[in-house]
């Protein structure tokens, strides 16, 4: 219910009814909607969190990049309901245990593409630099997916080049100051 209709306008009497339960049941088990609604986002995020597994050890980084791209667009798009929903979080204003979820999901993809792509020693500028690209990435999947703007292979194409420049240009530019 929560990736069909905004938070504000899903109830707990109307979840429990959808379930099967008793409306008693879910303030047992979760407290408030509130509560309820963070266990969701964090099952369904940590869920689709990157983890991809490592690809041929001889791969090119460019095939590398482009294999974890693949794989984002394939999460992005069996996922996208829930995750707009709860990057979005219509009627749930800025909630700090939310915003940290959601945090928390980026840091696990930034770590998962940085084991990927075979970084061995990885600074804090290059994990802030795949944070921003994960903005990137929010913005073009909703493009695709949200807005029909791009179609898939252009968000593949946006993000897989920028991917590639980030890491062999612009986060070792930005190391040497």
């Amino acid at each position: 219910m929560f990736t069909e209709l905004p938070y504000a306008d899903v109830s707990t009497a109307a979840i429990a009814r959808d379930a099967g339960v008793q409306r008693g049941l879910i303030h047992y088990y979760f407290g408030t909607k509130r509560e309820l609604f963070l266990q969701v986002v964090r099952g369904l995020t940590d869920e689709a969190a990157v983890r991809v597994p490592p690809p041929d050890a001889d791969a090119p980084l460019a095939e590398t990049v482009e294999l974890c791209v693949d794989l984002f667009l394939d999460t992005a798009e069996a996922n996208a309901t829930t995750w707009f929903a709860a990057v979005d979080a219509e009627g749930f204003g800025q909630d700090a245990e939310l915003l940290r979820i959601v945090n928390r999901t980026r840091d696990l993809t930034v770590e998962s593409l940085l084991t990927v792509l075979r970084v061995p020693d990885p600074s804090e500028t290059l994990r802030a630099v795949l944070r921003t690209y994960s903005g990137l990435a929010d913005a073009a999947t909703r493009q695709w997916l949200q807005e029909k703007t791009l179609d898939r292979g252009q968000v593949h194409t946006l993000l897989a080049r920028s991917l590639l420049l980030l890491l062999t240009d612009i986060a070792p530019a930005m190391e040497r100051g």
